[in-house]
């Protein structure tokens, strides 16, 4: 729905369909944390593990909508005689990709820290921070790139508390390889596009 609505948002250029889109994006951050992560089943009772499947595609859906968000933004003006709840959603909706890129994330950062193992939701959130960075580089996205360092530091912060001390020998050598080579890879990519950063500070 989230999809469909931000596209007809901008192809039918009608801005009560954005703001259908991102009530609804808030909707699926709490269903998906109260239900789907946390909560248990409508019916039932018992054990209940989570739906990390359906969390997953909710999650992808709402990033590939970030290619109606970037269009959509600042797309449409307020009208004078606007209420003021309108104008507080007008505010956010002059930037739709932030919503519908920081639930999705939330949502995956949340995922990976209760379905992995202990030892590897360091290893697994290392990853999720690189690719973050790397979305960022590819739509010129200071709040992107900053949230991708923000996990990574968690990462390096987590290891340094939790991992190091905690972990069998095996589990410890993979956490520190694989996170020492996801900060080499995004120094190196920060000298790469160095200028290009720049550019959107």
């Amino acid at each position: 729905m989230v999809f469909t609505l931000l596209a007809a948002a901008l192809y039918l250029n009608r801005p009560i369909f954005l703001y259908q889109g991102l009530v609804l994006t808030v909707g699926v951050l709490g269903r998906g944390m109260a239900h789907n992560l946390f909560g248990a089943g409508y019916f039932t009772g018992g054990d209940w593990k989570g739906d990390y499947l359906m969390v997953s595609s909710a999650a992808a859906i709402l990033l590939a909508s970030l290619f109606f968000s970037f269009r959509l933004r600042g797309r449409f003006s307020l009208p004078q005689d606007a209420s003021p709840w309108t104008k507080r959603l007008a505010v956010i909706a002059s930037r739709p990709e932030q919503v519908v890129f920081f639930v999705p994330i939330i949502l995956i950062t949340f995922m990976l820290a209760l379905k992995m193992k202990s030892g590897m939701v360091t290893v697994s959130c290392g990853v999720e921070g690189v690719l973050i960075f790397l979305l960022a580089l590819a739509v010129k996205e200071r709040s992107f790139r900053l949230t991708g360092l923000g996990v990574l530091l968690l990462c390096v912060g987590k290891v340094l508390a939790l991992d190091f001390w905690g972990l069998q020998t095996r589990d410890r050598w993979i956490t520190l390889i694989s996170l020492g080579a996801a900060l080499m890879f995004v120094s190196f990519l920060y000298t790469r596009y160095r200028d290009t950063i720049r550019q959107y500070l």
